[in-house]
């Protein structure tokens, strides 16, 4: 079209860009302190020129290609890798960190001074044999230590329980994430298919990507048309045609396990595999069954949980095995040789609650003017009482073995020293030593990781983050351009009107 109507079609597509250029900056500006959000940039192309014969090409102004939204997938993909480090550390330790509450160590009143404590009793008894007060004095330190065993299992157990809680309500948001992400799936391919652009829902798609890498190790996809596909542990989560949800197992026995299915605890399973409690798995559901299979999860919130309720109960099982070595070793002392497990302290039959079963026999309780404190009955042999508190300072290892105890001998009261063992209390400091160890390596990933999360999240911010005078720059070039195109269109309507009204006859 040349001519006044083709100058009039160049100013009204001119008009008509900068009123969009113009819209898109308000919605950042609008938007600069919206967490998640992208940047968007109107992309301006040239309508398609024509031909006029004898005078040349004329362009015909300019369209709106499209508002892009201004992204790093690359750096997104590594924000979620450092936030589900930063959070598998940061929930780990946080775990590890009230486990190193429990032990109490060093302190004043913690189990190894109460163990020392006790080992001195022992030795005012060898002094004092015959002593009343002595004899009570070992009872009731003995049932004091035995105390301090019993509840530091049953807090560790607490521990587990509340961690195994927290695994259970990850795991539903989780799922309910992964629903959110679905939904968004569907919104995202009904605009993408139309031909329209759907920035605002792909930033919330990345949110949602966030907050699940913060949970677990997911892998995303994308396909043409921006939808979004999660696998965990290599299994597909969410593709386009289907979505499988996370169960938690809650309870574990040898016939099998019980499961918050979904992470639901009102919902509960059971699978006839045994699992370890805390147990992840991947619920599947074809022929009206339900199909589990484990998922590996190494990083994010729920996988430190998982970390921390292994070492959890890596440290209760070294807390049990140290009840065992002392009751034991303290038994066959006492009994002469002929029992490990009776005697001076009573350990149960569960070898798993060692620690949260032992105590001062009740016949020793109800009677302790009846301690035991010599090889024989004469009057004034406290050579037993030695024995046991010498016990303190023999190297045994750890945990100790019934070939172990075998070598007691009743005439030396003495079990034969081991050179790789180590005594009662260095084993116990050894526990607290691998709990201090492992919580500093967590704090330490976890310093490092928000280190790296705070600079791959500016660097995001650089290229996506909304800028005020950049924007402000641009609200006046549009602007001008606006007041420009408009100028033009006055200019031709005034040309029009001269054209018409005051030409001709």
């Amino acid at each position: 079209m040349a001519g006044l109507f083709g100058t009039l079609n160049n100013a009204t597509s001119g008009l008509g860009a900068n009123q969009v250029a113009l819209q898109t900056s308000s919605h950042n500006i609008a938007n600069t302190s919206t967490d998640g959000y992208s940047r968007q940039r109107v992309n301006l192309e040239t309508n398609s020129a024509y031909t006029v014969p004898g005078v040349g090409t004329l362009g015909t102004g300019v369209k709106s290609a499209g508002v892009e939204r201004i992204v790093d997938d690359f750096v997104r993909g590594q924000i979620r890798n450092a936030n589900s480090n930063y959070q598998y550390a940061t929930e780990k330790s946080s775990v590890l960190g009230n486990l190193e509450n429990i032990f109490n160590e060093p302190s004043d009143n913690g189990l190894l001074t109460q163990l020392s404590t006790l080992t001195s009793s022992w030795t005012e008894l060898a002094n004092n044999p015959e002593s009343d007060t002595s004899k009570t004095l070992v009872a009731e330190n003995a049932s004091t230590f035995t105390d301090t065993l019993n509840s530091m299992a049953s807090d560790i157990n607490s521990l587990t329980s509340s961690t195994i809680q927290s695994v259970t309500k990850n795991v539903l948001d989780f799922n309910n994430k992964v629903q959110q992400l679905q939904n968004l799936n569907e919104q995202i391919y009904n605009m993408s298919s139309r031909g329209e652009s759907p920035n605002d829902l792909l930033d919330t798609r990345d949110s949602v990507l966030k907050d699940l890498s913060g949970l677990a190790n997911i892998t995303s996809t994308t396909d043409n048309y921006g939808r979004a596909f999660v696998q965990l542990g290599g299994q597909d989560v969410l593709t386009s045609t289907n979505m499988s949800t996370l169960s938690v197992v809650t309870t574990s026995s040898s016939s099998g396990s019980t499961l918050a299915v979904g992470g639901d605890t009102s919902n509960v399973g059971t699978t006839g595999t045994q699992y370890s409690a805390g147990t992840v798995l991947l619920s599947s559901s074809a022929d009206n069954s339900t199909t589990y299979q484990e998922l590996s999860i190494s990083s994010g919130t729920i996988g430190g949980l998982q970390a921390a309720i292994g070492e959890t109960q890596d440290r209760l099982q070294d807390l049990n095995d140290f009840a065992a070595m002392i009751a034991k070793t303290t038994n066959m002392v006492y009994t002469n040789g002929s029992s490990s497990t009776s005697g001076f302290f009573t350990l149960g039959t569960d070898e798993d609650n060692y620690a949260a079963n032992i105590a001062v026999s009740s016949d020793i309780i109800n009677n302790t003017t009846g301690i035991s404190t010599g090889k024989t009955t004469a009057s004034g042999d406290g050579t037993k009482a030695a024995a046991i508190a010498t016990l303190a300072s023999i190297k045994l290892d750890f945990p100790v073995s019934d070939t172990e105890l075998a070598t007691y001998d009743s005439n030396s009261m003495s079990f034969t020293s081991s050179q790789t063992g180590s005594t009662f209390a260095n084993e116990f400091n050894n526990t607290v030593t691998k709990n201090g160890i492992s919580k500093q390596a967590a704090d330490n990933t976890a310093t490092a990781q928000q280190s790296v999360l705070t600079q791959l999240e500016e660097k995001d911010s650089s290229v996506s983050g909304v800028s005020l005078n950049e924007e402000m720059s641009n609200i006046i070039k549009y602007q001008q351009g606006f007041q420009a195109n408009a100028r033009l269109l006055s200019v031709v309507s005034e040309m029009l009107d001269t054209l018409i009204n005051n030409t001709g006859a």
